[in-house]
């Protein structure tokens, strides 16, 4: 509606301008100097008007008043309008599907029975062996003998002469007798010998006697079976490990989505009031331009 305005307002401004150049040539040059917009020298502004011509005159004019014809514009205001910058639509969109990550428990190795076989089990045993049984058997016994130590007179004790020198210094013992050869003759009493004489006595006469004797052992260690060897079934159980994979939280899906137009604002003009010639008082002396009745 506003663009046919607005295609309507030009047209008619581009016929008034057509028109206004035809209408000033039927006119007075006054007349024509109003609607084309031009000034007129003064003296041209004094021209007879037929009387059998009907001239628009301006309404309430008193005597000695001027009137000019004068050619108003058309007048124009700006103002926004609303326009639509891409239109309402429906389109088809394909949303896809939203995944997540999650763990879950995979059968590495199934659950089974074993066979084992368990060894023997071994302990040391310590035990006393006898190597030879214990016997008697007769044992004789020597004499014992004993030797014996007597002391004997080998020689009995006497009286002897010794003679001897007598020096410087010698000392005579009393009794003694001097010789005039300087010898001394001293009577000495010379003891008993005596000497030992050994000989064997029997202490204890030889016998027979009876001696026991005993068993003869040692200690010998041996490894015994503690515990047989057997066969034992060991359960073992499933082995398992966790893995990741991802499992779809939305499936994918196709929906229809109403995108609502977009509007944006234009700034545009139109006409509030269309050009038109309307008379205008102006300042004159009638006696200057020769307007005298």
């Amino acid at each position: 509606m506003t663009h046919r305005r607005l295609i309507l307002a030009a047209v008619s401004l581009a016929a008034l301008s057509l028109a206004a150049p035809a209408l000033a040539q039927d006119l007075s040059p006054r007349e024509s100097a109003a609607v084309t917009g031009e000034t007129l020298p003064v003296d041209t502004l004094h021209c007879p008007v037929p009387q059998d011509v009907a001239v628009d005159t301006p309404p309430a004019a008193h005597p000695g008043q001027c009137f000019a014809r004068v050619r108003i514009a058309p007048t124009y205001e700006a103002y926004s309008e609303r326009i639509i910058v891409t239109p309402a639509r429906r389109e088809q969109r394909t949303i896809p599907a939203v995944y997540e990550w999650a763990e879950h428990q995979v059968l590495a190795q199934p659950a089974r029975i074993e066979h084992r076989v368990i060894p023997a089990t071994y302990r040391s045993v310590t035990e006393t062996v006898v190597i030879a049984q214990a016997t008697t058997r007769l044992e004789h016994t020597e004499a014992v003998y004993e030797t014996v130590s007597d002391r004997v007179i080998s020689r009995p004790a006497h009286s002897e002469w010794r003679r001897t020198f007598v020096g410087p210094n010698g000392v005579i013992p009393e009794g003694a007798e001097v010789q005039p050869t300087g010898e001394m003759i001293c009577l000495i009493e010379i003891p008993a010998e005596y000497s030992t004489v050994e000989r064997r006595v029997l202490r204890e006469p030889g016998h027979d006697v009876e001696v026991h004797v005993p068993a003869v052992t040692r200690e010998v260690t041996r490894q015994v079976i503690d515990r047989p060897e057997r066969v034992e079934d060991i359960p073992v159980p499933a082995v398992y490990r966790t893995e990741k994979y991802r499992r779809v939280v939305t499936e994918a899906r196709t929906e229809w989505i109403d995108v609502p137009a977009v509007y944006g604002a234009r700034e545009a003009r139109r006409q509030t009031s269309a050009g038109r010639l309307e008379w205008r008082e102006v300042k004159c002396d009638p006696r200057r331009l020769g307007i005298q009745p």
